[in-house]
């Protein structure tokens, strides 16, 4: 099975730093909080910045910072911005007309992804960075 891809919680992650200690964060100390390549999180934070949910300043003082509150960061927005795969991929090969299960499984098996995209997106519409922040604190309590 092909590895998952982690630019979503490591975008979450970064957020959910910049958020819980409220300031600008360069890469490299976004990277140690992840424990991460400094030029990994670099082109994730690059996402968030296009997708306005970052702003980022050059300079001898300059970072990351959130460019909104993280009541009115969605769990998809970031998801969005960081665009990860599909949940799973239908095959292309050719139908045989003899099987039922050929002729209907692409059809059935793509119902099936956009129903669970769809509960996905609406658990992470409905969860801000907020949300987030709030249960790391809980948990470090």
């Amino acid at each position: 099975m092909p590895g998952a891809n982690t630019q979503f919680s490591i975008a979450v992650h970064v957020l959910a730093a910049i958020a819980h200690h409220e300031g600008t964060f360069t890469s490299e100390q976004l990277a140690g909080s992840v424990n991460a390549n400094p030029i990994f999180i670099k082109r994730i934070l690059v996402k968030l910045s296009k997708a306005k949910l970052v702003n980022s300043t050059v300079g001898k003082s300059g970072g990351y910072a959130l460019a909104r509150s993280p009541e009115s960061i969605s769990l998809l927005d970031i998801y969005s911005a960081v665009i990860p795969p599909e949940p799973f991929a239908i095959h292309t090969y050719p139908e045989n007309g003899d099987c039922v299960v050929s002729r209907n499984i692409k059809q059935v098996m793509s119902d099936l992804r956009a129903e669970a995209t769809e509960v996905l997106e609406g658990e992470l519409r409905r969860t801000s960075l907020a949300d987030v922040v709030l249960r790391i604190r809980a948990r470090s309590v």
